[in-house]
This record gives structure tokens, sequence and C-alpha cells, in this order.
């Protein structure tokens, strides 16, 4: 099934880079099932789906150290009906799941999809888009590209019927043939295969000697990785699957449980939103979003790579921030307090983020100056709101989003395989928007 989604929006990750979003207009961090159900529209064709797909970014560093923002044409995001168990159960509320290894920075061959030898790394592909196109590779070898060069990800198609998410992706496993064949006795319940493309722009960048480079400083393209966190009203996909997932056309519009919630003018009708964030990420910069430390392996990257500073893991001047903050009223507090959620930001090892956010909300809360008032500005009352877990209604987010913190991508995923031309819906969003497309079917 192909799906048009239009609204790409960024926000970097101060740790991970940024990620590219389509989806429901109010994702963020903090986004469940029931929060993405409220949206008022998604940047996707189908407005029942409010799920959120997530992927990094592409920038181009020129030969003087600036960063350029590679435009890319949308996703397209595949519903495919495949798999030798034809009994496909729709994704439960609140699923979700990541594929793909943001560290990685070569070709694992060691790490097999279980029952097969083929190495789970195959679930990450680029395609030059030319005049006469290369095979796919598993890495960004070619650039040259005067089409596109089409970055594809590959997601598991077998979970294990109870952890809607475990952050080792454990949760869920791949198809022995990765986009097609049997699911392992651990992961017995088949669910569709989702597979993602992206297409980028490369050609469109006036090069000079520079590197082409992910939002999470991958050179190589082995780091390229897909999130996708549920977000479609239970009842239309669970119509859907048996009735659209087997056909061979995979035009949304002829499928039945869909047509109530399409949305011809999506593009227009859920425009992207504004960053709240006041770090650049469109266009020229001077450095990627985030702390971000330019690798190219053969080595994995590593929690340093993506640090701020020194003493990351020193939890001294948080715990004494917050332990004064709660003694504390008035403005004196609320600088406490923002201390205490830049000490945070420093901590690279996720348990201990984990800690230290508990610590700071528990402040938050305990603190009168903590509370929103209708003196705040918008500022104010979001980072207030923030400090304190509550959703951030003060303006609406933006839909490039920071990745989860307690995402594993130690995962290495598989993809090669030969589809059909997406069909294009919808006409390209202005600045920085970008269209997605669906495609649900059983090639």
């Amino acid at each position: 099934m192909p799906e048009s989604t239009s609204g790409f929006s960024s926000s970097p990750d101060l740790e991970n880079g940024a990620d590219d979003t389509i989806g429901a207009s109010n994702i963020n961090q903090a986004s469940t099932f029931d929060s993405l159900q409220q949206a008022s529209c998604s940047s996707c064709e189908i407005q029942d789906d409010k799920s959120a797909y997530w992927t990094p970014p592409l920038y181009y560093q020129h030969s003087n150290g600036s960063f350029e923002e590679v435009h890319n044409d949308g996703m397209t995001v595949y519903y495919l009906g495949r798999g030798n168990d034809k009994n496909i159960q729709p994704f439960p509320p609140g699923f979700r799941m990541v594929s793909g290894n943001k560290n990685a920075r070569s070709y694992n061959k060691q790490a097999l999809i279980p029952g097969s030898d083929r190495p789970i790394a195959d679930r990450v592909s680029f395609a030059c888009l030319d005049a006469n196109p290369s095979k796919e590779q598993p890495g960004m070898t070619e650039t040259n590209c005067k089409n596109g060069l089409r970055a594809q990800v590959h997601f598991q198609s077998c979970w294990n019927g109870k952890d809607l998410y475990k952050p080792d992706n454990s949760h869920v496993e791949y198809m022995s043939g990765l986009d097609n064949g049997v699911c392992p006795p651990t992961h017995p319940v088949p669910l569709m295969h989702i597979f993602f493309e992206v297409l980028y722009g490369v050609n469109d960048i006036n090069k000079d000697g520079g590197r082409f480079v992910f939002s999470q400083g991958d050179t190589t393209g082995f780091g390229f990785h897909g999130d996708f966190l549920n977000g479609w009203k239970p009842e239309v996909l669970a119509a859907a699957i048996p009735q659209c997932g087997s056909t061979n056309d995979g035009d949304v519009d002829d499928c039945a449980p869909f047509k109530p919630s399409l949305d011809p003018k999506f593009s227009k009708t859920c425009p992207e939103l504004p960053s709240l964030l006041s770090e650049p990420i469109h266009g020229m910069i001077d450095k990627l979003p985030g702390c971000i430390t330019i690798t190219s392996g053969p080595q994995d990257a590593t929690d340093a790579d993506y640090t701020c500073g020194a003493g990351k893991s020193d939890l001294k001047l948080l715990n004494s921030t917050v332990n004064a903050a709660q003694n504390l009223t008035g403005a004196a507090a609320t600088t406490l307090i923002a201390k205490a959620s830049a000490a945070k930001a420093s901590v690279t090892n996720v348990s201990a983020r984990k800690a230290t956010t508990t610590k700071i909300t528990a402040a938050a809360k305990a603190t009168p100056s903590s509370k929103v008032s209708d003196n705040d500005d918008d500022d104010t009352k979001i980072n207030r709101r923030a400090l304190k877990g509550e959703p951030l209604k003060a303006r609406g987010l933006p839909h490039k989003l920071a990745q989860e913190d307690d995402y594993d991508y130690s995962y290495d995923i598989p993809t090669t395989t030969t589809r059909g031309t997406p069909v294009v819906y919808g006409s390209p969003a202005p600045h920085h928007r970008r269209n997605g497309h669906y495609k649900f079917y059983s090639p």
C-alpha cells in the first residue's frame, strides 16, 4: 500500500542528530498511541494513519567545512503482505520498532537473520538512480546520481506477540528471507512488512570536493535507519489487511477501508509546523545539528561521538543542582532547574539519563517557580512544561524530531528486493516540505 505523506520537518536531537519525521501533526519525543490519536491531522494521505515514521536527513559537507541540507522528495512507505503465513495481524496500539543501526560504519557479515545465511545488514541499501542504474549497494558508495540517491530500509515483520516495544528491539524479528519467508518460533505473529524509501537529490548540490554525511555523523550510509511508532486507527488497518494486502495494485485510492479518510490535499491541509528549537537545521549551516563527531569507520560510532563537551557522565553537578532547587523558590529555583536540565543533556548513558530525567522532573514539580503562569511567554511555558513532563501544548511541535533516548540501534537489517515504481500522490509541497507515499499490497 502506498500512502502519500507530505510534511517532513526537522528538529535536532542534541546528542544523536536530527531526524526527518512524517505522520501525526503532534509528534514529539513523548508521543504515545493515545496522544497521536489526538493529532489534528497527519502529513499522510490517509488521515486514519496517525503513525510516526523517522529517517535521518542527509547533508553535504563542503570543502570549507559548512554543511548543506540535501533536499529529499519525501518518503514512500510500503506495507507489503509478504511471508508464507498469510494470517497477517495489524500492528497493536502502542507498537513501535526501529530498523537499522545508527552507529554502523561498515557492512557486518557476521550477524545473520535467524534461520538464514543472510546478513542482517542487508536491511539497508542504496540505489543510485541514473541513466544506467547500478545494482543496489549496502552503503553510500555512489553519489553521482542524476535522478537521486534512494536510501532504503526493511523492517522486521515477525512479533513475539506480547511486547509492544523493547529497547533492544528483541520483540520483533525478520522473516527468514528478510522481506519474505517464515517467522522464527520465537516470533510467531506475522505483521505487514514495512519498507521505507527516501530519495535524496544528491545532484542538486554544487559539489566541491566535500562529502555526504547523515545527521548522526555517518559518511558511509551503513548507519541509515528508520523508526516506526504505530498510530493507525485499529479498525481501519484491521479491515485493510485482508481486503487490500493481497492485491498487486498498491493504490490506496482503490482500498475501501482507506477511502473515508483520504485527503488528496494533505500537503496543504497539514502543513509543516515551525520548529521550537533555535539550532539551524535547514539550508547552509556551520555544523551538524547536535554534538556530532563525523566518523567513517570501519569501527562503529560510540557514545563519545555524540557527546557535548567534557564530563558527560559526571552526575555530581546534576545531583547538587537538583538538591538545591528543591529547597528554593522563585527565579533562583528556575535557574537551578535549567542548569539541572543542561546536566541531564550531557549524560550519554541511557540508564543514567533516565535516572537524571526522573530527578529533574521531581525537582520541577516540587518547585513553585516551575509552575506555568499565564504571565509566562510561550518559550517559558514550553520549558516549564517540559521539565514537569507535561505535553508541550503551548505551540505545535515540528515533524522532524529527535530520536527516543532509549532507542537501541544495536541491530543491523537487510534490504534488496525488486519493486515496481512507486505511485506518486499529491504535488511537491513548498519549502522544506516533501511528499511521502504509501503502497499497500502483496507484490
